[in-house]
């Protein structure tokens, strides 16, 4: 059975002896059992063919207002069978906001604390030019702020670098591997491609890290950081609102992130 290209009840692809609501996007967990309409009744399969162009437009905008959280008098089907997470078509059911978020966490401690050990050498001696101008400034000496400002200027792109790579290694070979972070594993979620179940490829997985590479470049400039810093919070945050729960950084690879079976 092909997948639907709009709203609503459709002959389940799992169970024929039930229907199943697909939201335009994806089969959600809303079922309820097979009824026989009449043929003038029946939208089971297609979308209504006497709705006139106007009226197409306004429901068009009062779903669209509604999976938006807007105002509208447009609602939810019926669930009759509980509320649920939704799925795709094969079943896979997308990770809760919250366990990507904390997924995300746990992942950002653990390379943090791998770069921080490799950038011992570089933030030793950062932590003496800065030790050195907080020592002046209490003590009311002047012209210690070009060295330490010389000092920032000589960790950054080191940091940038390291916990660029660490990032990148971390992320490509754990997703190649066992396609889950271990923050994932802890959250019990996997990543996979979006029409299909399976592992994560190598360039699926660079693709993933494509905006995590681009924001550490934007933000060596001091003014294209500011936009990284935006782009970096936006990333994460996408899947507050994407029907499929994807970050950015899932829609440039094609991928998301379903509860492991």
């Amino acid at each position: 059975m092909s997948t639907p290209t709009s709203p609503g009840w459709y002959e389940d692809p799992e169970d024929a002896d039930q229907l199943r609501y697909f939201d335009g996007v994806v089969w959600s967990a809303h079922t309820t059992p097979l009824r026989s309409p009449t043929a003038a009744s029946s939208t089971i399969g297609h979308a209504p063919t006497v709705e006139s162009a106007a009226e197409r437009a306004a429901r068009a905008e009062r779903e669209t207002a509604a999976r938006r959280g807007g105002s509208s008098s447009w609602s939810a089907p019926p669930v009759p069978s509980g509320t649920a997470a939704p799925t795709l078509p094969d079943g896979a059911v997308l990770a809760q906001w919250w366990r990507r978020l904390l997924g995300r966490a746990v992942d950002w401690l653990l390379t943090t604390v791998v770069s921080a050990v490799l950038l011992t050498p570089f933030l030793g001696s950062f932590a003496t030019a800065a030790q050195q101008y907080f020592d002046d400034v209490l003590a009311g000496r002047t012209g210690g702020e070009a060295a330490f400002q010389a000092a920032v200027a000589d960790i950054v792109l080191p940091v940038t670098l390291v916990t660029s790579l660490v990032g990148l290694l971390y992320e490509v070979g754990f997703l190649v591997w066992r396609s889950a972070t271990p923050g994932k594993m802890a959250l019990g979620t996997v990543v996979r491609p979006v029409d299909a179940p399976g592992g994560v490829s190598l360039v699926v997985a660079l693709r993933r890290q494509a905006i995590a590479l681009l924001t550490a470049a934007l933000g060596l400039n001091v003014l294209l950081g500011y936009l990284g810093a935006i782009l970096e919070l936006l990333d994460p945050a996408w899947l507050l609102w994407d029907p499929r729960r994807q970050c950015l950084h899932d829609k440039v690879a094609g991928t998301v992130v379903v509860l492991r079976s």
